[in-house]
Formats: structure tokens, C-alpha cells, sequence
């Protein structure tokens, strides 16, 4: 019963993710792959976030444990990767090990709660992870950009940045601003 309901909801907000069924190879109980929306809050999308993003999407792993739905899938980021000192630092908020840290605390989800918050979630990491990678920000937000706009001025920002850098990179004689 949950596993439909969970095929269906992911269906509905992440068509490019692929359901994979229990395999004794990387994923024993279950899990997904594939790539999660650009934008999927319930907010008008910033300026520039393409120019933030490029052309790639975030890609993941989510794996389900024996305990879903009591225990929330862990997440892996495919794409981007985080490296592994990026891993230790708590400001990326990435678990050693490589999950997403998506979750303030252990009891943050709800065994009724729909997987696609998560997803939501992690969509929002993915536009964080940028704005580290651009120096923007310095650490990601504690409650993330699916429910706080506090970090989308920023967006338009680190894009145009990345815009003007992008623009003169390669030409002779031209100084890259920074």
C-alpha cells in the first residue's frame, strides 16, 4: 500500500526518477533513481538559477532501509558529488557516508509524510550546494529553501556572477572578475 502510494506521488513531482526494485546489489530493500526538478516550490522561480545550476540536474539515489516508512529513505547525491571533506564539515549538511542531511532532527520524519518532501528537500540542497560552491553563502540555511526564501535574492546573484566570470573565461588579455 505505501510503496503505490510512493510510486504515485513521485510519479506526480519527479517524472525522471525510475523506481528500483529490492535487488541484493546496491539497493536490498528498494529505492529510486534519477533526477529531481530544478524548482519545485510553491514560489516564483529566481532569476538566474539556470546560470547558477548550468545544464545538469540534480541527480540521486534514494534508498529505502527495512524499516520505510519509520525511518525516513537516505539520499544520495549523484550528481553533483559532494567531496569527501565536504562530507565532515556540518555547513553542507551531506552525512559521512554521502546522504543528504535533510532532516533537523530524528524525529523530523513523520512515518505518514509523503516522500516528495524529502525530494523537495533535497532539490532545495542542490540550489544551496551552489551557493557554497559560488561563496555566496558560507554554510546552508538550518530549515532549507523549500520553505524559506531568505537565500533567493542570492540566486540571481551567484548566477549573474557566474554569467560574467563564464563571459570573459578563455578571452586573452581580459581579467575574470571575482
Amino acid at each position: 500500500m505505501r510503496l503505490k502510494r510512493d510510486q504515485k506521488e513521485v510519479r506526480a513531482f519527479a517524472p525522471l526518477l525510475e523506481y528500483q526494485s529490492p535487488s541484493e546489489d546496491g539497493l536490498p530493500h528498494g529505492g529510486w533513481v534519477g533526477e529531481l526538478p530544478r524548482w519545485p516550490f510553491d514560489r516564483p522561480q529566481p532569476e538566474r538559477l539556470d546560470e547558477l545550476l548550468g545544464p545538469r540536474e540534480l541527480k540521486v539515489l534514494i534508498a529505502y532501509s527495512a524499516a520505510h516508512p519509520m525511518v525516513p529513505p537516505l539520499i544520495y547525491p549523484i550528481y553533483p558529488e559532494p567531496s569527501v571533506w565536504e562530507e565532515t564539515q556540518s555547513a553542507w549538511h551531506v552525512a559521512p557516508g554521502g546522504s543528504l542531511c535533510l532532516l533537523q532532527s530524528d524525529g523530523g520524519w513523520q512515518p505518514e509524510a509523503s516522500l516528495t518532501e524529502l525530494l523537495a528537500k533535497a532539490s532545495g540542497w542542490r540550489i544551496e550546494y551552489a551557493l557554497m560552491k559560488a561563496e555566496v553563502i558560507d554554510r546552508m540555511s538550518v530549515n532549507g529553501l523549500v520553505s524559506d526564501p531568505a537565500h533567493d535574492h542570492l540566486i540571481k546573484e551567484a548566477g549573474q556572477q557566474k554569467t560574467v566570470t563564464s563571459d570573459f573565461a578563455g578571452k586573452e588579455g581580459t581579467n575574470v572578475p571575482g
